[in-house]
């Protein structure tokens, strides 16, 4: 039986996300921090991207805003006088969600080694923390579509940022073109670069779009939801003995989406 929380599959109150640009990091972490709102937790979003001004947590304030989550930017993030400086606020954030029971902080680490690098000045507290590191994979994105080119990109990111991955986190998709076997073979993919890492799969981010038309299925249309059973017999042939399986409904978007 799967877990039917967002809080029961994300379970660290600390969980920071790592991974390269375009495999759909920032999205799911914008739709883990609002479903952890939802389930009543004082949430704390941390956007540390310092090197790639789009596509950012931090250019979506007003969505953050209206749950009541908290945003940790980098300091002049959104304006043209954008630089790579933090402020002193995730000190705070990470001793407060540190054991608590009530708080939780999301971290969207920038992508690549460089985006890595910043998180490394945090390593030692997060690691006293007991913070969980996610390696954001997805089978997709156009320099890493072998499973052997994603695994072997983790270790110069564990090194530059001080951290070892505690998962994979499958985020696999093709915008609002994912189908259903696009899901399964972002499903595959990830079980095998986990497989090649020796870590495993925390959980496969299924997009809104790939199941909104599935017969019977009870989704939220605004926040994640675990994959009810009819969603996962679909799309895993099989309700048990997989990862669970969370419909992320889409958040970031692009100019040419309009």
């Amino acid at each position: 039986m799967g877990a039917a929380t967002i809080s029961e599959v994300f379970p660290s109150p600390i969980t920071v996300l790592v991974g390269h640009a375009g495999t759909g990091k920032t999205n799911t972490s914008l739709g883990l921090a609002l479903a952890l709102a939802k389930e009543g937790y004082e949430v704390t979003l941390a956007d540390l991207d310092v090197v790639n001004p789009y596509f950012r947590s931090s250019d979506y304030p007003e969505l953050l805003h209206e749950a009541g989550i908290r945003l940790i930017a980098p300091v002049l993030a959104r304006t043209t006088l954008d630089t790579p400086s933090l402020s002193g606020e995730l000190d705070v954030a990470i001793e407060q969600a540190a054991g608590s029971t009530s708080k939780r902080l999301v971290i969207d680490v920038g992508g690549d080694d460089d985006g890595a690098t910043t998180i490394g000045r945090w390593a030692s507290r997060l690691d006293a923390a007991a913070a969980r590191v996610l390696y954001v994979v997805s089978a997709y994105r156009s320099l890493t579509t072998d499973p052997a080119d994603a695994a072997a990109m983790l270790p110069d990111i564990e090194w530059h940022a001080h951290l070892k991955a505690d998962a994979v986190l499958n985020a696999s998709n093709l915008g609002n073109e994912t189908a259903p076997e696009h899901v399964r073979h972002g499903r595959a993919f990830a079980q095998e670069v986990a497989r090649l890492l020796g870590l495993p799969v925390q959980a496969t981010v299924v997009p809104l779009t790939a199941v909104a038309d599935m017969a019977h299925a009870q989704l939220d249309h605004k926040h994640p939801t675990i994959a009810p059973t009819s969603v996962k017999m679909a799309l895993t042939d099989t309700a048990s003995d997989t990862e669970p399986l969370v419909v992320m409904p889409r958040f970031v978007t692009t100019p040419w989406d309009n």
